[in-house]
C-alpha cells in the first residue's frame, strides 16, 4: 500500500480548500515560502462530525493552507516527506497537520493556523520582551530535541531547514517548528548520526561543515538553531544582503563580538536594558557553542534546553544552581557528576595525570565530619603509570576559579579530545597546573555565587569537565 493510500483519511477535497480560502484569494494570502504560497482559511469540519449542519452553518476551523508551486522546486518526495513527518510525529512544539490534497496539478498541505505568524516578523520589534523571547526559544528547542531524540527507537529526524521563518507562534506565543519538506530520517545507534546528501537549507543558517562535506548530522540542526538564538538576541535576520562587511552574516558577526566581549554592541536595543547579566552570559555562551565549527564541540539540544532554562531562571530571579561548561569532549566516555549538597564541603581532589588527565576523584565531608570518597572518574584502562596528585582544602576554603587546557592524546590511542591540564584557584592558594598545558585554554572565574561541584565525561581519560555554581540571586 502506498503512503498516500495509508493517509487516505487525511485527504481534503480541493473544492473544500478553495471554499475555505475563497479560491486562494489575495485577501487570504498570508505569506510566500520557498516552495509556494500560504493562505489563511476557514475549513468546515468533517460532515461526519456535523451531519445535521448545512455547509453554510457547519462549524469551521482556522487553517493555514500551503499551496505548493510544483515549478518552484518542491517535488513529490518533499511533499510526501512533510505529510509523513507531520502525520507520524506529534509534539506541542511542532505544527499540527490537518490534512492534504493531491488532485491533478494541485499539491496542498493544510495545517492548524498559528495566529501570530512566524518568529522572523518579530525579531526587530518591541512586541516581545526578553522573557518572551527566552520562552519562544525554549519551546522551539523542545520541538527540535523531540525530533532528535523522541520520535521513536532507533531513529531520529534531521530537520535540515531550521530558521526563524520556520518557527511559528500561536496566539499564546508558543513556538511551533514547521516546514519538514527537506527533513531526513537517520539512525541513532551510533555516536554521530550522519547522512551524506546534497546540501540543502537556507543561506545564513546552514551548517558550513555540512556545505563543505555534504555530511548531515543532528549537529547541523544545532548550528542553525544557534543562528536563531542570536537572531532573537540581536533583533535581526541571519543575513542582510545590503552589507558587504562583517555585518552581512550574523553567525560570523556574533562570534566576533562574543569573543571580543562586545555583544552589547549588537544586542537589539529594545531588550538591551531588560536583560540581566547572568541571563545574557548563559544565553550567549550556549548560542556561541552551537556555532562551533567542530561539530563535536556543539551541544545537544537537551543541553541547549538546560542552558536556556538556566538563562530564564536567572532573568526571573529563581536560579540556584547553574552548570558552567562543558570543556573538552561532550561525547567521549560516560557522564559523571559531583554536586555538593548544602551540608557538604569538598575536602580533597585526587588527580591521575601525565601529559593529560587520566582520572579525577573527590572526597567530601558533611557537617557531622563524615568523610566520603567518590569513585574515580576516568582511568578505565588502568593506572596511567604517571603521577597521582592530591589537592586538600580547608573547611573554610572555597574554589574561586578553574583553569585548564583541552588537548588531544598521542601515541597508541591518538587524537582523543581530553582535558590536558587543570588548575584550581581558591580563597587561599593556587593548585596546579596538573598535566601538560597544551591545546586550547579555558578559564572559569566567578564573581558572584559559590562553587557547588563538578561534572563531566570520562572513560580511559578525563574527556570533559564543567562545574556547578550556586548563584547569588
Amino acid at each position: 500500500m502506498s503512503l498516500i493510500q495509508e493517509l487516505d483519511h487525511l485527504k481534503i477535497p480541493v473544492e473544500d480548500i478553495k471554499l475555505a480560502t475563497d479560491n486562494f484569494s489575495d485577501g487570504n494570502f498570508i505569506g510566500q515560502g520557498g516552495f509556494g504560497s500560504v493562505y489563511k482559511g476557514q475549513l468546515p469540519v468533517s460532515a461526519s462530525a456535523s451531519a445535521t449542519a448545512t455547509r453554510s452553518t457547519r462549524p469551521s476551523t482556522t487553517v493555514a493552507v500551503k499551496r505548493l508551486d510544483v515549478k518552484g522546486g518542491q517535488g513529490q518526495n518533499e511533499f510526501l516527506m512533510e505529510i509523513f513527518m507531520l502525520s507520524s510525529y506529534k509534539h506541542e512544539n511542532l505544527v499540527t497537520l490537518v490534512g492534504f490534497c493531491e488532485e491533478g496539478d494541485e499539491k496542498i498541505i493544510v495545517y492548524e493556523h498559528e495566529g501570530r505568524g512566524s518568529l522572523d516578523k518579530y525579531l526587530a520589534t518591541d512586541h516581545l520582551t526578553w522573557v518572551q523571547r527566552l520562552l519562544i526559544c525554549l519551546g522551539a528547542a523542545r520541538g527540535l530535541n523531540y525530533l532528535h531524540t523522541g520520535v521513536g527507537e532507533g531513529h531520529r529526524v534531521l530537520h535540515r531547514d531550521i530558521k526563524s521563518s520556520n518557527v511559528l507562534l500561536d496566539e499564546n506565543w508558543e513556538a511551533k517548528i514547521s516546514d519538514f519538506g527537506l527533513s531526513k530520517i537517520g539512525p541513532t545507534n551510533q555516536e554521530f548520526t550522519f547522512l551524506v546528501t546534497n546540501a540543502a537549507g537556507t543561506f545564513g543558517y546552514v551548517d558550513p561543515l555540512y556545505v563543505s562535506t555534504g555530511v548531515l548530522t543532528k549537529e547541523s540542526d544545532v548550528y542553525s538553531f544557534g543562528v536563531i538564538l542570536f537572531e532573537v538576541l540581536c533583533g535581526r535576520l541571519a543575513m542582510i544582503g545590503k552589507y558587504d562587511d562583517e555585518r552581512r552574516f550574523l553567525s560570523h558577526l556574533a562570534q566576533l563580538r562574543y569573543e571580543e566581549g562586545k555583544l552589547d554592541e549588537i544586542i537589539f536595543p529594545g531588550i538591551l536594558k531588560q536583560i540581566k547579566p547572568d541571563s545574557l552570559r548563559v544565553f550567549s555562551r550556549i548560542a556561541n557553542q552551537c556555532l562551533k565549527i567542530d561539530r563535536k564541540q556543539r551541544p545537544t539540544m537537551a543541553m541547549v534546553i538546560e542552558q536556556l532554562q538556566t538563562s530564564l531562571e536567572f532573568q526571573i530571579g529563581c536560579r540556584k544552581i547553574v552548570r558552567i561548561g562543558l570543556w573538552g569532549s561532550s561525547t567521549g566516555g560516560s557522564p559523571w557528576s559531583l554536586q555538593l549538597d548544602s551540608n557538604q564541603k569538598l575536602r580533597k581532589i585526587t588527580i591521575d595525570h601525565e601529559d593529560w588527565l587520566y582520572s579525577i576523584g573527590f572526597t567530601t565531608q558533611d557537617f557531622s565530619g563524615t568523610l566520603d570518597s567518590s569513585q574515580r572518574h576516568g582511568g578505565s584502562g588502568g593506572p596511567s603509570g604517571g603521577r597521582i596528585s592530591e589537592v586538600n582544602f580547608d573547611v573554610d576554603e572555597e574554589i574561586t576559579e578553574m583553569q585548564g587546557t583541552v588537548g588531544k592524546t598521542t601515541g597508541r590511542y591518538a587524537n582523543y579530545i581530553v582535558i590536558s591540564s587543570l588548575c584550581f584557584k581558591t580563597t587561599k592558594k593556587t593548585c596546579g597546573p596538573f598535566g601538560k598545558e597544551t591545546g586550547t585554554r579555558f578559564s572559569v572565574p566567578w564573581d558572584e555565587g559559590t562553587f557547588a561541584g563538578l561534572y563531566g565525561r570520562a572513560g580511559f581519560y578525563l574527556d570533559g569537565l564543567g562545574c556547578y555554581l550556586k548563584a547569588t540571586i
